[in-house]
């Protein structure tokens, strides 16, 4: 074995002695256990899709059980299809997805090391500098914290494809401008993210050099730009994917907040040398960005020395700075350097944490660390720079805060099973975790990758307006709303777990017996018993629906907008005037838990003729799950005008079957003058998440 193997599988080894010590207690159980409920259980639910579909009927890729009634919804979130494919062999042997997640989960950390490493070593840096500099980009307190995120933490091919144009930059050889093609090419593959990432450092990259050396870089630019239209040929049909789903559904989102700087302080509570430092860290957004004390210290004596004095790695080290500084910066959001690439770069618009921004930072630290740590070897204290090099990924070892235990593998609840073999033509599982807590609905999304049968529920990076609003509706199954809805849109199967009651309000399992005496609903299967039960479940049951006669929608107001300047706007919460000032992209917004006395008014000035009130709603709207439209009369008494019922809810799924982005909710009135109107929550109306109404238009003959 030659010394560079035998150097490469000592570092390895010793990755995976560090994976272990990173993920403790999720790397001592990975047949069950994952961070939380959430995105660890939608990465193993994509994961096991991703298989399913890719050797089922790899013309439709992106094809998933979730988000019924729509199509190719892996899309809704990043595809992470790479990662799924390399523990496909896993699937196949344990039929175990979290199994598989968390030996996807820990090749993308060895790969994030080892190419760290590797892009280390082809700047110079010596075996135990470009060890310390993998160890610090794979395993830092916020590559952790993101292991719920399979698609975030898949970043190891970018340091391969900086490694390639930087000897392509340098020495000219073609198949270093092919080698940077194919790795963007995989990290596409991997991560939608991190592709962006990528096309922006290599263009940072490329064009450093061009200032630095324009003579020699000119020439070499056009077999990059070939290896580049190349890549994004073969990753034209994913790209395609999510441009329709973009157009179709509204994706966006406006300018996100990132983090402050002091969020580069934090730990984890549990880190094993400092304990809890800087602000208090959140497990999805504003996460623990450490960046270490060893790592700082090491990478400032890299710096202070390429300022000092010329030598061969001045110029890398410099740039390594710029990258980490801009990288820093842009993890803080907007305003700021991010706001550019938000306003003037294709793709940024679709991200949703600019703070990720800190996954390739640590890249350029580590890095930086590699040269201080060579420095510290040259000085002739090799044990020092040892010592310190093993300090680096140290600082960041912390027992996972969360971690919990998902049935799977011979686990898996026996209705899923029996839905396994009995398949139906689309489902939803009831009832819903509820707006305070959708992420948990993913779990659902997992099972249902294990029977196969499309279902309702799904949440991820887009959740569309229609899965929301029947999600709304199921918390009053069995409904005569929540019955016609699902009829509407062909599902057939409802899948109950008994006891969960989230509301009295709305208990599910007192009104049951009742629909099913009157015919409505048919029980299939029944599960009962410690093996049978979905979690804190009473009992699993499946039932079929049975046709009901049509429902009517509710008549959509005829006439046009009327608006005055003249007209005096009022509210409980929030900023009225959004919602009146003729656009879409603003919005009155109650940013919280509804309380129940929340209203939006419109006082008139004289009276008017109104033929109904209509609510434009986007994607990303919000509205109380039972609210009033009440008319004042030219004596000023207030009335009730109308109401969100089941035949306006279905009016809403009619229009969104129709028009998924965008759709109306509207509120046919008589067309007698009256001098005002107000959306007043109704007794029992909620809504987590609080109201969000780009407009509220009244309309007139």
């Amino acid at each position: 074995m030659t010394p560079s193997r035998r150097a490469s599988l000592v570092s390895l080894a010793l990755y995976g002695a560090l994976a272990v010590a990173s993920f403790i207690p999720q790397s001592l159980r990975p047949w069950d256990t994952v961070a939380y409920f959430g995105d660890s259980t939608e990465s193993a639910y994509i994961v096991e899709a991703n298989v399913r579909q890719f050797f089922a009927n790899p013309l439709r890729l992106f094809d998933a059980p979730a988000f019924y009634p729509y199509e190719r919804t892996i899309a809704f979130t990043d595809h992470r299809l790479l990662p799924s494919l390399l523990v496909a062999p896993v699937l196949w042997t344990t039929g175990n997805a979290v199994l598989a997640y968390n030996v996807a989960l820990l090749l993308a950390c060895l790969l994030a090391a080892m190419a760290g490493r590797h892009l280390a070593a082809s700047l110079g840096i010596e075996a135990v500098g470009a060890w310390a500099a993998g160890a610090l980009y794979a395993f830092h307190t916020y590559q952790v914290n993101e292991g719920p995120r399979l698609n975030i933490v898949f970043h190891g091919f970018l340091p391969l494809a900086l490694a390639c144009l930087v000897r392509f930059l340098r020495e000219g050889r073609r198949r270093d401008a092919a080698g940077v093609g194919l790795f963007m090419l995989l990290q596409a593959w991997s991560s939608n993210y991190h592709l962006l990432y990528g096309a922006l450092f290599v263009g940072l990259v490329v064009l450093g050099a061009l200032v630095a050396r324009p003579g020699a870089v000119a020439p070499r630019l056009v077999p990059l730009a070939v290896a580049g239209a190349a890549a994004a040929a073969l990753y034209a049909p994913a790209a395609r994917v999510y441009l329709d789903l973009s157009a179709g559904h509204g994706y966006g989102r406006g300018l996100p907040a990132g983090v402050d700087l002091v969020h580069f302080v934090t730990t984890t509570p549990t880190n094993l040398l400092y304990g809890a430092l800087g602000t208090t860290p959140r497990l999805i957004e504003r996460g623990p960005h450490f960046v270490g004390f060893a790592s700082l210290g090491l990478g400032a004596l890299a710096v202070v020395a390429a300022l000092r004095r010329r030598e061969p790695g001045r110029a890398w080290v410099l740039a390594a700075l710029g990258l980490f500084v801009l990288s820093v910066a842009l993890a803080l959001g907007g305003p700021g350097p991010y706001r550019w690439l938000f306003d003037y770069v294709p793709g940024f618009r679709l991200v949703r944490y600019p703070e990720r921004f800190g996954l390739p930072a640590m890249l350029f630290l580590g890095l930086l660390v590699g040269r201080g740590l060579q420095l510290v070897r040259g000085a002739g204290l090799p044990g020092v720079a040892l010592a310190l090099a093993a300090l680096v990924p140290l600082e960041h070892v912390s027992p996972l805060v969360l971690h919990v235990q998902v049935p799977a593998g011979r686990r898996i609840p026996e209705v899923y099973e029996w839905l396994k073999a009995h398949p139906g033509r689309a489902a939803i599982d009831l009832p819903y975790s509820g707006d305070a807590t959708p992420r948990e609905e993913t779990v659902k999304m997992l099972f249902a990758a294990h029977h196969g049968t499309r279902i309702v529920n799904g949440t991820g990076a887009f959740q569309p307006l229609l899965t929301r609003v029947l999600m709304r509706l199921s918390t009053t199954f069995p409904s005569d709303a929540s019955l016609q809805a699902l009829q509407r849109i062909g599902v057939d199967t409802v899948i109950v777990h008994h006891g969960q009651v989230l509301d009295a309000a709305l208990d599910m399992d007192a009104r049951l017996p009742a629909a099913v005496a009157e015919g409505r609903l048919v029980s299939l299967a029944r599960f009962e018993g410690p093996g049978a039960r979905l979690f804190q479940s009473a009992a699993d049951e499946v039932y079929r629906l049975v046709p009901q006669p049509p429902l009517a929608a509710a008549p959509f107001p005829s006439g046009r907008r009327l608006r005055r300047a003249t007209w005096a706007y009022r509210t409980k919460l929030g900023d009225p005037a959004p919602a009146a000032d003729g656009s879409l992209a603003t919005a009155w917004t109650v940013p919280q838990t509804l309380r129940g006395d929340e209203f939006f008014e419109i006082v008139f000035d004289r009276s008017e003729a109104v033929t109904g009130v209509v609510l434009p709603l986007l994607r990303e709207s919000l509205f109380a799950s039972r609210f009033r439209v009440l008319v004042r009369t030219p004596e000023g008494e207030w009335r009730e005008g109308a109401r969100l019922d089941a035949p306006h809810f279905l009016q809403l799924v009619d229009a969104l079957l129709k028009e998924p982005g965008q759709a109306s909710l509207g509120f046919a009135l008589p067309g007698a003058p009256i001098t005002g109107i107000r959306l007043a929550i109704e007794e029992g109306g909620q809504s987590f998440l609080g109201w969000s109404l780009p407009e509220v238009e009244v309309w007139t003959n």
